[in-house]
């Protein structure tokens, strides 16, 4: 099954508040509450590009998928690369390493920018 979360890249923003997020940005507010909690059917694809522009990141970034079946999980299917995973909290992992790790962690990200 193919989802929509915006949750997981609005974290890893520092975004705490994807509906206040989404309002301040111009989203309805009925929009705003089925995108922040992926209550979705459809997207039109205006609302995936703004979100995109917005977050900086790319339409796979806002999607999860998880095989419905045995049948379904393909070990090379394409799908894989978004495939839902176990959720990661980046903000707390970093708050809870070592200062000289946090050194290294700025020089690896300065490196890739």
């Amino acid at each position: 099954m193919l989802e929509f979360s915006i949750e997981k890249v609005c974290k890893a923003r520092g975004i705490e508040k994807p509906y206040k997020f989404l309002i301040k940005n111009g989203f309805l507010p009925a929009t705003a509450t089925k995108l922040s909690k992926g209550d979705v059917e459809y997207l039109r694809l205006e609302y995936i590009e703004t979100i995109c522009s917005l977050l900086n990141c790319t339409p796979n970034d806002l999607f999860e998928w998880t095989p419905q079946s045995k049948a379904d999980d393909i070990e090379d299917h394409p799908l894989n690369a978004i495939r839902k995973s176990e959720k990661i909290d980046l903000i707390q992992t970093i708050k809870s390493l070592p200062m000289n790790k946090l050194k290294e962690i700025e020089s690896l990200i300065s490196n890739i920018k």
